[in-house]
C-alpha cells in the first residue's frame, strides 16, 4: 500500500516538473487597447507590454498604455508591474499565477492629474496548440483605491507567424467594464 501511494504521488507530481515547451515568458508586444467602462464611458489608445523569464518557473512583467476618453480631451495613463509563477501541467500547458501593482492616472483639464493605484491578481492556464497557436484563460481580481474591487475573466490567444513573431488578441471582461487588446508580439 505504501509503495502504491508513493508511486501515485510521483505520477501526479511529474506533470508539474517542466514548463510547456512552446510557451515563451520573454516577449515584448505593443498595440491598440480599448476600454468599455460601465456607464457609457469608452476610451482607446496604445499600449506596450513586456515580460522576462527569470529561470524556468518565474517571470516579471509590466506594461504602459495611454488612451483618450471618447468625445473628450481627457487622457488616461495606465501602468502595471508584477511577478508571475508558471509550471507545466501537461506537455503543452502551463498553470500561471500572477500578481501586480497597477496605477491609473487621468488628466482632467479642470482638475489636473487624478491618480489611483491598487493591485491585481490572477490564476490561469496558458496552452500551445502546435507550432502556431496558443491560448490563455484566467480568472482574476483587481482592486484600485478609487473604486470597489472587481472580479474578471480574461481570454486571449496568439497566432505565431514564426517562432519569434506573432499577433496577440485579448479580452478582459468584468462587471465594471471590459478591456480589449490586439497587437504584434516578439518572443525571445
Amino acid at each position: 500500500m505504501k509503495r502504491t501511494l508513493t508511486a501515485l504521488a510521483l505520477a501526479l507530481a511529474l506533470p508539474f516538473g517542466a514548463q510547456a515547451a512552446d510557451l515563451s515568458y520573454s516577449y515584448i508586444e505593443g498595440g491598440w487597447q480599448k476600454f468599455d467602462i460601465d456607464g457609457g464611458t469608452n476610451s482607446d489608445g496604445w499600449v506596450a507590454n513586456g515580460s522576462a523569464a527569470l529561470g524556468e518557473n518565474f517571470h516579471i512583467y509590466g506594461g504602459y498604455g495611454q488612451s483618450e476618453l471618447d468625445n473628450t480631451s481627457i487622457d488616461a495613463d495606465t501602468w502595471r508591474l508584477g511577478v508571475g509563477w508558471n509550471t507545466g501541467i501537461s506537455d503543452n500547458s502551463d498553470l500561471v499565477v500572477r500578481a501586480n501593482y497597477v496605477e491609473a492616472s487621468v488628466d482632467i483639464p479642470v482638475l489636473g492629474d487624478v491618480k489611483s493605484d491598487g493591485y491585481e491578481a490572477e490564476v490561469g492556464v496558458r496552452s500551445a496548440f502546435g507550432d502556431r497557436f496558443e491560448t490563455y484563460a484566467a480568472a482574476g481580481y483587481i482592486d484600485i483605491e478609487s473604486g470597489s474591487g472587481d472580479f474578471y475573466g480574461k481570454l486571449g490567444g496568439q497566432y505565431k507567424f514564426t517562432p519569434a513573431f506573432g499577433i496577440v488578441a485579448q479580452a478582459t471582461l468584468a462587471d465594471g467594464g471590459n478591456e480589449y487588446f490586439v497587437g504584434p508580439r516578439l518572443s525571445f
